[in-house]
């Protein structure tokens, strides 16, 4: 499960959608509001996750 926040997460929640699969994305609060500024964050499996562009971050969260 990939939990991404649409306002401070930094990535396209459709574009990650269309990669990890609909089902496998929830968006909401994960914590880490505007403690990082540019890169890609995200908790996949409830870890956070901190790379530094949202491409990087999409390469994990492949199907």
């Amino acid at each position: 499960m990939i939990r991404v926040c649409p306002y401070c997460s930094n990535v396209d929640v459709n574009k990650l959608k269309e990669i990890a699969g609909e089902e496998n994305v929830k968006t909401g609060c994960i914590g880490a509001c505007r403690s990082f500024s540019k890169e890609a964050v995200a908790k996949i499996d409830k870890e956070l996750v901190i790379k530094q562009s949202e491409e990087e971050l999409f390469k994990l969260c492949k199907k």
